[in-house]
């Protein structure tokens, strides 16, 4: 367990204020902010990197606040990994493992690599690989030095997007196999698809914590309903083609063609919601009777949401709300096309 009291820390003209975070033994906690917000100074104070000028941290019940770097037994990924240009990707791997037999070295780079993906990369030098095998690298590498908390500063920004997936699943893997995580991230659905927990930082400042439910569902400033942007979001579970938001098995949604059973996380733009006021007959799968429960000004139209059982929100024109006469209380439907559902996991 990480946590952290009271941290500040003045570094030119910003500053973070008064940070108070507890990161679980068994969380993947986002920290979730824009470019500036102080997502990657809390982490090199973490990692020992920048020293706090007030404030504790604690690692499984131990201060580490003014720990050395290599005795703080955390680790530490940025964006762009550092990875030494000169080695294999066998001698990165071995690197930290100081002390150890050439052999033993050896095979637990050699398991490390399997648990990666990267036994093929074992005797390749690190200048061709691309984004997505250098974060693997790097991974391999830091958990070499066997830490209690793995630090990702942005880890999945400079990866082809045809790679994320698989690097969201090993993360994912290692978090369900005991390893806590911080990941910093400006990136909605890395957020949503990976987090147990997280916090917004706007300007150095912790405004909110929870689930990533509460957060977007519930944003405690306009900034953080901002920077989501879309509110149409569950954590869902999914059987047979059927997929039932969690805790709400009497709501059927349904998605793509091809769709894997087991849980995850479903986005509807709201720009794809379509609101009747008859009972539709359309060409959309999804079709959920609701309320309007509020109208809210846009800067191009308005934001409807509906209360369907779960509450879905919708981008409309003024003229659509003034067509439909529109107004909190009325029974309206929502409609959406089944290739409008997107599985995140």
């Amino acid at each position: 367990m990480l946590e952290i009291k009271n941290l500040n820390k003045t570094f030119g003209r910003f500053s973070i204020k008064n940070i108070n975070l507890t990161v679980a033994s068994d969380d993947y906690f986002i920290l979730l902010g824009p470019s500036g917000a102080g997502k990657s100074l809390l982490l090199e104070i973490i990692a020992g990197l920048t020293k706090a000028d007030s404030g504790t941290i604690k690692l499984n019940g131990e201060d580490i606040t003014g720990k050395a770097i290599d005795k703080r037994k955390t680790g530490l990924i940025f964006q762009h990994p550092a990875i030494f240009p000169h080695l294999s990707v066998k001698d990165n791997i071995m690197f930290p493992m100081v002390g150890s037999s050439r052999e033993a070295r050896k095979l637990k780079s050699d398991l490390l690599a399997e648990q990666m993906g990267i036994t093929h990369l074992l005797d390749s030098r690190t200048a061709k690989l691309s984004g997505g095998e250098l974060q693997r690298v790097a991974l391999a590498r830091v958990l070499a030095s066997e830490p209690l908390i793995l630090l990702l500063d942005e880890p999945l920004s400079a990866v082809d997007t045809s790679m994320k997936t698989g690097l969201r699943g090993l993360l994912r893997n290692l978090n369900q196999n005991g390893l806590p995580i911080l990941h910093v991230t400006h990136d909605y659905e890395e957020a949503i698809s990976l987090s147990t927990s997280m916090a917004v930082i706007e300007d150095g400042v912790i405004i909110q914590k929870g689930t990533p439910e509460a957060i977007f569902n519930k944003p405690a400033s306009s900034f953080a309903a901002a920077f989501s942007g879309e509110l149409n979001f569950f954590k869902v579970r999914i059987k047979n083609h059927n997929i039932h938001p969690e805790g709400n098995n009497d709501i059927s949604i349904i998605g793509p063609e091809i769709i894997e059973d087991g849980t995850a996380h479903i986005l509807i733009r709201s720009r794809n919601i379509i609101i009747s006021v008859q009972k539709p007959e359309l060409s959309t799968m999804n079709n959920f009777q609701g309320t309007v429960q509020s109208i809210n000004p846009l800067r191009d139209g308005f934001e409807v949401m509906i209360d369907c059982g779960i509450n879905i929100f919708a981008k409309i024109t003024r003229e659509s709300v003034e067509r439909l006469s529109l107004h909190p209380g009325k029974s309206v439907w929502a409609c959406f096309k089944a290739s409008s559902v997107e599985i995140i996991r």
